[in-house]
């Protein structure tokens, strides 16, 4: 294969991965990044993934909890507006982590992961309040 062939092939595979790249957004974002964007994303999903007994201890303001280990996670998952941002969090950013991608994969355009969970939102100073059900 010529030089000019192979970098002709190479530019088109590095274009189309870009591509595929931009279409779904996503990010690991340290909880100040998180808040401010969460703070100017006026429509938005907050999602938090842990356990019933994690979430007694408090939530991010607007959360709702969806547990991970549940078996119906996925579907539960897929009756959110999957053209919303979701702002996705867990204990210390393993599950969400996990998540993530799901989520991405389901179709889901924005999904944010907090990076070292509603911990890393705590140790910032950022309150948490009761879940509201």
């Amino acid at each position: 294969m010529s030089t000019i062939k192979f970098s002709m092939l190479l530019w088109a595979l590095l274009a189309v991965g870009l591509s595929c790249s931009q279409a779904q957004k996503g990010s690991n974002l340290s909880a100040k990044p998180f808040k401010e964007l969460m703070d100017k994303t006026p429509k938005k999903t907050i999602l938090d993934i842990r356990t019933d007994g994690e979430v007694a201890r408090g939530v991010i303001p607007g959360a709702i909890q969806l547990d991970y280990y549940t078996p119906d996670f996925k579907q539960k998952v897929a009756k959110l507006d999957k053209n919303t941002p979701v702002f996705l969090y867990c204990a210390v950013g393993g599950r969400s982590g996990s998540a993530a991608p799901i989520l991405q994969q389901m179709g889901f355009k924005n999904v944010y992961n907090l990076g070292g969970g509603i911990n890393a939102w705590q140790s910032a100073g950022y309150a948490v309040v009761p879940l509201k059900r």
